[in-house]
């Protein structure tokens, strides 16, 4: 495009006034238009298609691997804050236990819930009411152990 423009501003400095000026100043329009269009003319409109569905696909996958990677997270936040939820009640009565929550998808909710606990200490009734009550943990996804 600049070589274009060069020549034909080249071209209209040397062409003398008149007629012969107009149908430079004309050729030199053509030869600057032909010079815009001319790479859109050599587009490999098949490749360029295959190159956009080639990203399009990376994208997707890098918005799947985000998603993912925000559940996983949303996942790990929602068990780590049971766990220290349940910890922190069974300090009050003594030692806190080790304890361990898993999640589960609700498909209904589309949130992580607490579905889950493992309990390392002997069963408290009070403790393990309080798991039901506020953490929605039935006792029957309730488990308790002791070392001995």
């Amino acid at each position: 495009m600049t070589a274009a423009s060069v020549l034909a501003a080249i071209a209209m400095a040397l062409t003398p006034k008149g007629r012969v000026r107009q149908v430079t100043r004309l050729a030199c329009g053509v030869m600057c238009a032909l010079a815009i269009v001319s790479p859109a003319a050599k587009l490999d409109v098949d490749g360029l298609a295959a190159g956009m569905a080639a990203y399009r696909q990376q994208a997707d996958e890098i918005v799947t691997r985000a998603e993912e990677e925000a559940k996983y997270m949303d996942r790990t936040y929602i068990e780590e804050r049971c766990e220290a939820y349940i910890s922190g009640k069974a300090a009050l009565a003594g030692e806190p236990p080790e304890v361990t929550v898993t999640a589960r998808w609700d498909e209904e909710q589309l949130v992580w819930v607490p579905w889950t606990v493992t309990v390392d200490a002997a069963y408290d009734g009070a403790l393990s009411a309080a798991i039901e009550g506020e953490l929605g943990i039935p006792a029957s996804r309730q488990q308790w152990r002791t070392d001995g």
